[in-house]
């Protein structure tokens, strides 16, 4: 069942510029960090394997939050600055269940192998 209010909001989406490694500022970067996103509830997908499941977009916006959150972490320690408690690995992990974790690692392989199926195919 969908909740009738939409909990469910997608971050800002940041740049794909790569990062001037010689000019990281930690500070800076601490504070272009996006929020941790947060999954949904259990009563937030429907369970009918929707082409965009709130799980895939929590599983893509976390993966995000995760690339931003090493590079900082990498420059407070590049500068040999204290890492910030929310930059430690252990913090940077989902908070989902195992179980549904293991389900979207499997659908995103499975995502991934039809794709470079289907560019194969379209080589020939």
């Amino acid at each position: 069942m969908v909740s009738s209010q939409r909990r469910w909001t997608r971050p800002r989406r940041f740049s794909t510029q790569p990062l001037q490694r010689k000019a990281l500022d930690p500070d800076k970067m601490m504070k272009m960090l996006p929020p941790k996103p947060e999954p949904p509830n259990n009563d937030d997908c429907c369970m009918s394997g929707c082409e965009f499941c709130v799980w895939d977009l929590y599983d893509e916006d976390m993966r995000e939050y995760q690339k931003h959150a090493v590079e900082a972490r990498e420059a407070f320690e590049a500068q040999g600055r204290p890492i910030p408690d929310e930059l430690r690995p252990e913090k940077l992990r989902d908070s989902i269940d195992p179980s549904m974790r293991a389900f979207l690692d499997n659908e995103r392989e499975m995502a991934i192998r039809i794709q470079q199926e289907e560019q194969e195919n379209n080589d020939d």
